[in-house]
């Protein structure tokens, strides 16, 4: 285990945040290839952590003094000796079973995108045991936390704070959407591209709006918001484009299968926020499914 001073509280804590947090949504997203594996303890016991650093209710002293760089190493060497058994049997019989085969295909993936986000948060984790220069001391900031103030608005504190991890994902989402819009308005070319041009921006407008609304929403549960790219990218389900397709058709199929994503997160946002008793967010979800799910209707009749 290793013991870490209070100097963990600063340098680069911001990066440690944001990749756990990343880490977290990657382990969810596989947690079907670890179901069945040795390791599916240590798989859920690192959920239960980055869980913990999602919600801000642990810091990176106190998480890093439960799994440090050395902690983080074995788990991800388990992990791959995992993953070499998987692949040693399946080829004692190849081919043997084709549903045996696509399931060791999305063993694969899982293992490698889970053994990425290791390594970036290992990476993230080093400098944290080393102490900080002066003038490195910052806010840290990547999911929704908790402002210190005093509020009564008939929601129970836990129940606020699990609304506004719930919005701060969404927001993340949102904003990720409306830039991805915002490239196709500018970009698209085609016989169509007046109508996707008004089109994209109609989109951005109402997600720009949007995102506003989802960020004074999370302030009015008495959490700060996240607001950076880099926060963004660790909490959205929408990725960001590493290139601009290729023509008209690529930007509909990306914006559409994005809007799917961010109707499915609001549908997710609803469950939390009336198991909380929320109705405002309850009703905030409600208009942002309307938007999806038009837009989704949209842009598949464009195609």
């Amino acid at each position: 285990m290793t013991t870490l001073g209070m100097d963990t509280q600063y340098g680069k804590s911001s990066d440690f945040d944001a990749f756990a947090v990343s880490l977290n949504r990657c382990l969810k997203r596989h947690a079907h290839a670890f179901e069945d594996e040795g390791i599916a303890c240590d798989f859920k016991a690192i959920v239960k952590w980055t869980d913990a650093v999602y919600a801000g209710s642990v810091g990176a002293l106190e998480a890093l003094e439960e799994y440090g760089p050395e902690n983080l190493s074995n788990l991800k060497d388990r992990i791959f000796l995992a993953f070499e058994e998987q692949q040693r049997a399946s080829a004692e019989f190849p081919g043997a079973n084709k549903s045996e085969d696509r399931q060791q295909d999305r063993y694969a993936v899982a293992y490698r995108d889970v053994s990425n986000a290791l390594d970036q948060l290992i990476k993230a984790v080093i400098p944290l045991t080393q102490a900080p220069t002066i003038g490195e001391v910052q806010m840290k900031l990547v999911a929704p936390k908790d402002d210190g103030q005093k509020i009564d608005v008939g929601i129970k504190k836990e129940s606020r704070s699990n609304v506004a991890q719930a919005l701060g994902a969404m927001l993340a989402s949102t904003y990720t959407l409306y830039v991805k819009s915002l490239f196709y308005h500018w970009n698209v070319t085609g016989p169509q591209f007046h109508g996707l041009h008004v089109l994209f921006e109609d989109h951005y407008q109402n997600l720009h709006e949007a995102g506003d609304e989802l960020a004074e929403r999370i302030r009015a549960l008495g959490h700060f918001t996240p607001g950076t790219l880099e926060s963004f990218a660790a909490l959205s389900v929408v990725k960001d484009d590493e290139k601009l397709p290729k023509d008209a058709k690529g930007m509909l199929l990306n914006l559409k299968e994005a809007h799917e994503l961010c109707a499915g997160e609001a549908r997710r946002v609803l469950e939390v926020a009336e198991e909380a008793g929320d109705e405002v967010t309850a009703d905030m979800m409600v208009d942002r499914m309307r938007f999806h799910d038009e837009s989704i209707w949209m842009l598949s009749a464009s195609l």
